[in-house]
């Protein structure tokens, strides 16, 4: 394979991860831009967001990934590296998505603990712990 191969798998990927890109946000082009963050300590932080960037980096990465164990020749290369590009945006979403949900539900299956006080006895106050373990209705 030619240095040449490389740089159109690479494009073609590139390519591939911008349509994700426009098709993920709806036609709409998220640009660059710098964020600023205030932390909980109160200090400030500015962050940085690539935007469309991001897929067109992820696209090219995963037209290699797609296109190049397969050793195609010129013409097939290009059309995997589209689709692999296009996907490769698509399955990094999906995944934020899926790791959302289980944090959500890892939340509602916590118990609930419930702190009581015994009042009336001598020295400092007594404190009690109960667990509550309820379902994923809220259902005690």
């Amino acid at each position: 394979m030619h240095w040449t191969d490389f740089v159109v798998i690479i494009s073609s990927g590139s390519f591939g991860g911008l349509l994700s890109s426009l098709y993920i946000h709806d036609g709409a082009l998220i640009l660059p831009k710098r964020i600023e963050l205030e932390l909980s300590d109160g200090t400030k932080r500015r962050n940085y967001h690539i935007g469309f960037l991001s897929d067109i980096i992820l696209g090219a990465g995963a037209g290699l990934i797609g296109a190049l164990p397969l050793g195609l020749e010129f013409p097939k290369y290009i059309y995997l590296a589209i689709i692999a590009g296009f996907g490769g945006g698509s399955f990094i979403a999906k995944q934020a998505k899926l790791t959302a949900e289980e944090k959500v539900s890892s939340q509602d299956k916590l118990p609930t603990i419930i702190a009581s006080s015994a009042q009336g006895m001598d020295g400092p106050e007594e404190v009690t712990f109960e667990l509550a373990i309820s379902d994923s209705k809220g259902e005690k």
